[in-house]
């Protein structure tokens, strides 16, 4: 029976004694049962807690039992299979075959991984080093195109000379020169 399902009857039984009796005793003893159903609710779920705290430890210390056998019982495979893997009783032949084949296939993705590392470090080696040619030759491009460029004579700063510079103090310049050709009247 459920803690509702009390609560619920006592509750029933509770409002049946309220017809013939006196309001307020009974209104009492409807809070003393409602304590006591809330009491006894609270105790049970305490209970059930504490149950399921303890369970759930039994359950850990069960799993660390199980694991403490099983590795007996490998160390005592082991030792077995180091002492009589090839004179074993012929009733365990299967499972001691089982075993080597189990063997086997660890030693092959053993090598596996091993060999899926070394590529990945041969391609990463390579990467580096191509990384490293581009690198120097583009250095060694830009250390070229500094010492490898032409000056057009476009860019070519005008060269100056004592007989260039003496010309140009004594040819006038364009406006002196307009200046110059208007009639005398204007200025």
């Amino acid at each position: 029976m459920s803690l509702l399902d009390d609560l619920g009857g006592k509750l029933n039984k509770l409002t049946g004694k309220l017809k013939d009796a006196d309001l307020g005793d009974k209104i009492s003893e409807v809070g003393n049962n409602v304590a006591d159903a809330l009491s006894m609710g609270a105790k049970t779920a305490y209970g059930r807690a504490k149950n399921a705290a303890e369970v759930g430890g039994l359950k850990l210390k069960l799993a660390d039992a199980r694991k403490e056998e099983a590795a007996a019982f490998e160390k005592f495979g082991r030792r077995y299979m180091e002492l009589h893997g090839e004179d074993a009783d012929p009733d365990l032949l299967d499972e001691i075959e089982a075993i080597k084949a189990a063997g086997r296939k660890v030693e092959s993705i053993r090598k596996s991984i091993e060999d899926s590392r070394a590529a990945q470090a041969a391609a990463e080696a390579e990467m580096k080093e191509k990384a490293e040619e581009q690198k120097t030759a583009g250095a060694e491009e830009d250390a070229g195109d500094e010492f490898s460029e032409t000056v057009t004579e476009e860019e070519r700063p005008a060269e100056h000379t004592e007989e260039g510079d003496a010309a140009e103090e004594k040819s006038p310049s364009e406006p002196e020169k307009a200046a110059d050709q208007q009639p005398d009247d204007q200025n």
